[in-house]
């Protein structure tokens, strides 16, 4: 009977394990692009196929049960295939993550698998430690755990358990906290250090106790006094890790969100400016156009055919400044346009447009801000540091896509697969609040299922936005 139980338990335990693999895997990922700005792509069959990751597991714990059940076997070789089926899971993440990226794929897989296996010891050793904590903390009771029954009976059950609950946990905060909502932030390297020596930290204290000799603290207090450190650490995780975090990314997410919402808020001053001294000039064309006309009607009448001539071309004169400047065929895209043509015509930069979008973008306006806003301010502030500054915006059309350029002069040539890979690549002098524009962008176009690309030459830097056609 006690047989049947221990087999029941091995086989719930080696159930959450996969689960804990697999939700450990996916909280990776989400992590890198929550919190480290990476560039990811994760599509419903890439989700799934992390359960192969499961099947695989199930058919590793029949190969180990069959190792421990031979006796030709020694343990060192059961260790060895144990290591062996645990590093196939890591090359299994690590394709998981080559094709989960979009940039620097080879770098982000190694990378993001040796956060994998970090925070795969980290929680695991977090969870024991308070397994021990809560079953008394002596070294009778650490014998029991890590020697007695390591990796079988209802400890490690309790281990494992607590394990997917921790990691369960993390991943439905991260998901459901800012990864469904888009919550993008960029933590700052010195925060990452800290994290990076809390998670070192942690790993490294369970040896810390056999450093002391018997003499000066008996094993008992040693682990005692270990266990009690695991378990307050878990309340110390849940709120230092959070500060550092929101510390990390408040100001620069608040800034960037101020530019876009003045951004926004200016364009919609500048509209009602327009719209008023529009019917304000409509007004005092209308009054006027009943007396222009009998002027002309006499002109006509005397014969003055010249003077008639004059006066109607006058006449186109003032309708024709009662037209916007710039049509794009987007009601917000004319605005934007216009409010960054008069800051161009005041930095001297040239500017052209090319194209309308029948029919209008369909964006909203505050995604107009982030993608149009941002972009063109980006090019007047590269194309300010050229001897002949200029700027272009083209927009033509497909039968399902509308295909927006826009170009600028450089003083040199970009490295567009390092901008568009970066969280931060900027070649100004303020790094802490630049280079993110781009990474905005790109994830306002997406919103729309739209592509973005960025193209450069020895002079000329190009960004492309391509977004799909209203139906």
């Amino acid at each position: 009977m006690a047989g049947y139980d221990n087999l029941v338990l091995d086989i719930i335990s080696s159930v959450f394990s996969n689960l804990i693999f697999i939700i450990s895997l996916l909280l990776v990922i989400l992590v890198a692009a929550c919190f480290l700005g990476r560039y990811v792509f994760l599509t419903r069959k890439l989700v799934l196929s992390t359960l192969g990751v499961f099947a695989v597991f199930i058919a590793s714990n029949f190969i180990m049960s069959f190792v421990f059940s031979n006796e030709d076997y020694s343990v060192d070789i059961a260790y060895i295939a144990n290591y062996v089926v645990n590093g196939m899971m890591y090359i299994f993440a690590f394709f998981f993550y080559f094709f989960a990226y979009k940039e620097k794929r080879i770098l982000r897989a190694i990378e993001s698998v040796i956060c994998l296996y970090v925070f795969s010891v980290y929680i695991s050793t977090f969870s024991q430690l308070t397994v021990l904590y809560l079953a008394g903390g002596t070294a009778d009771d650490f014998e029991k755990i890590f020697f007695d029954s390591l990796a079988t009976g209802p400890y490690w059950l309790a281990i494992i358990l607590l394990t997917f609950i921790l990691t369960l946990a993390l991943f439905l905060i991260v998901y459901f906290g800012f990864y469904r909502g888009k919550k993008y932030y960029v933590v700052g390297i010195p925060y990452r250090i800290l994290f990076v020596i809390w998670t070192l930290m942690f790993i490294v204290i369970p040896f810390y106790p056999a450093a002391f000799p018997p003499e000066l603290l008996s094993l008992d207090r040693r682990y005692h006094a270990l266990s009690i450190m695991y378990a307050v650490g878990i309340i110390t995780l849940g709120l230092i890790v959070p500060v550092f975090v929101l510390v990390s990314s408040a100001e620069r997410t608040l800034q960037a969100r101020n530019k876009y919402q003045e951004s926004y808020l200016a364009a919609e001053l500048e509209y009602m400016n327009q719209y008023k001294k529009q019917q304000t000039e409509t007004r005092a064309f209308r009054h006027d156009i009943k007396n222009n006309l009998a002027i002309t009607s006499m002109m006509l009448e005397k014969g003055d055919l010249d003077g008639a001539r004059t006066h109607i071309s006058d006449m186109l004169g003032n309708v024709s400044s009662l037209s916007p400047q710039f049509v794009t065929g987007d009601d917000m895209l004319d605005i934007i346009v216009s409010m960054k043509a008069d800051r161009m015509e005041e930095t001297g930069i040239a500017f052209t447009l090319d194209g309308v979008a029948d029919g209008g973008l369909k964006i909203r306006p505050m995604d107009m801000c982030s993608i149009f806003a941002n972009a063109l301010d980006n090019a007047i502030e590269a194309a300010s540091s050229c001897q002949s500054p200029s700027i272009s915006l083209n927009i033509r059309r497909t039968d399902r896509f509308f295909i927006i350029k826009i170009s600028n002069s450089t003083s040199s040539k970009v490295d567009t697969g390092k901008l568009m890979a970066s969280t931060g690549y900027t070649s100004k002098a303020d790094k802490e609040h630049h280079g993110f524009g781009l990474m905005n962008i790109r994830r306002s176009v997406e919103d729309y299922n739209g592509v973005l690309k960025a193209e450069s030459t020895d002079d000329t830097f190009t960004l492309s936005i391509m977004m799909p056609r209203p139906e």
